[in-house]
């Protein structure tokens, strides 16, 4: 029998109007005249083409990445600022085990789109597993949602560090136990890992310690006792997913927000990873250790692969022109947004940008060795974001000027 369990997610709605002024000239920093502004891209004369391969420097999906990854990041930095070193009163093991595993633990959001707004988010946990970035959550963490970006723990301040997210990539899920396994795309130096514990040493009545995001308070310490372990468990969620898996159920404070957040015994070892609650039972449920190592092992031994679904390229009109110095522009409409990529005189790359109609523009430069543009700026609402990417996919955001 399947009992309905909650999300401990923490979502919200997102809509607000983004704004940016067509007329803006822009120009590159470094004053190289071979970046034409916005104003003389759009009044060129342009000249209706067949497709070409040739001029897809940047495929629509990853365009549709690029913006997404940006727009997740501005509601990150929303709750940013939530953000308070916890005071611990639960004693030196409370405080040890908080110290030693909380720069494990990371803020994940995942947000979906409509109209070229977030037009919803969610807000969950996740447990750092080694330094080569791979980041275990739960699967109702990810699923259904179109882009999704990390925060890392503040070494002290209010806000991690630079206001910096981390482009995520997701690797593996297991959706029967509500497992996923997602990798930083391009994690910094100094990672440091969770310790998995063992299912053998799970005893009832034992103290645990659980890191998460409840509620949006970011990076929170509960505690707690494991009330028993519970074998092939079968629950069912709001949406009507069902699962089953080995459980720990446990008596402790978890709300949305905690998802995907370590259960850990006095030592900082893994016992389970927080999934659900069971409402108004005082009830709370984390997935397993022994089911979380099953996972991983078998998830890092496979192929690395991306996302389930790709974007999938909309229908386009194409047309091409030239500005009076000499560069080819191909200008690519799209349903839900206009693109222009910029050549120079002999074919070689020399920017993208691509204008929503909110007026949103996302300019991408410096052309990698990967097909793709190694640095982006997105506009909206008068902000501005950098994006570093190194292959074609979004991999650290950063708020302009930190």
């Amino acid at each position: 029998m399947f009992l309905r369990m909650r999300y401990l997610l923490m979502s919200s709605g997102l809509a607000a109007v983004l704004f940016l002024s067509c007329g803006i000239d822009l120009w590159s920093q470094s004053g190289d005249s071979l970046r034409p502004s916005m104003q003389s891209l759009k009044s060129i004369e342009y000249t209706q083409q067949n497709s070409g391969a040739r001029d897809e420097l940047v495929s629509y999906a990853e365009l549709v990445s690029l913006i997404n990854s940006c727009r997740a990041y501005s509601k990150g930095l929303s709750v940013l600022p939530q953000f308070r070193e916890p005071i611990l009163t639960r004693g030196e093991t409370g405080v040890a085990v908080f110290r030693k595993v909380s720069p494990s633990v990371v803020l994940v959001i995942m947000a979906n789109f409509k109209n070229d707004k977030v037009s919803e988010t969610m807000l969950g946990t996740g447990a750092i597993l080694d330094s080569s970035g791979y980041v275990l959550t739960n699967w109702h963490v990810v699923s259904g949602y179109q882009s999704g970006i990390i925060f890392l723990k503040p070494a002290n301040g209010t806000e991690p560090p630079e206001n910096s997210a981390y482009g995520l990539r997701l690797i593996a899920v297991n959706k029967q136990a509500d497992l996923a396994l997602v990798k930083i795309e391009k994690p910094p130096v100094g990672l440091v890992g969770v310790k998995l514990g063992d299912i053998a040493s799970v005893q009832v009545a034992q103290d645990i310690h659980i890191i998460g995001h409840p509620h949006g308070k970011l990076w929170s310490y509960s505690t707690g006792v494991v009330s028993q372990i519970r074998d092939n468990y079968d629950w069912k969620y709001e949406d009507g997913s069902e699962h089953s898996a080995k459980v720990l159920q446990m008596q402790t404070a978890i709300n949305p927000g905690n998802s995907g957040g370590p259960v850990l015994d006095n030592n900082g070892n893994v016992l389970g990873l927080v999934a659900m609650s069971e409402d108004g039972q005082n009830l709370d449920y984390a997935i397993a250790i022994d089911v979380i190592k099953d996972f991983v092992i078998r998830s890092m031994a496979a192929s690395r692969r991306g996302p389930d679904a790709k974007t999938q390229s909309p229908g386009s009109t194409r047309s091409v022109g030239h500005t009076t110095g000499g560069l080819s522009v191909t200008k690519t409409a799209y349903p839900d947004f206009v693109v222009y990529t910029v050549r120079d005189g002999k074919g070689a790359p020399v920017e993208v940008v691509a204008e929503l109609p909110d007026g949103a523009v996302l300019i991408g430069t410096k052309p990698n060795a990967f097909g793709g543009l190694g640095e982006w700026s997105y506009t909206m609402g008068g902000k501005t974001f950098t994006v570093k990417s190194e292959g074609t996919d979004p991999e650290l955001i950063t708020a302009a000027g930190t």
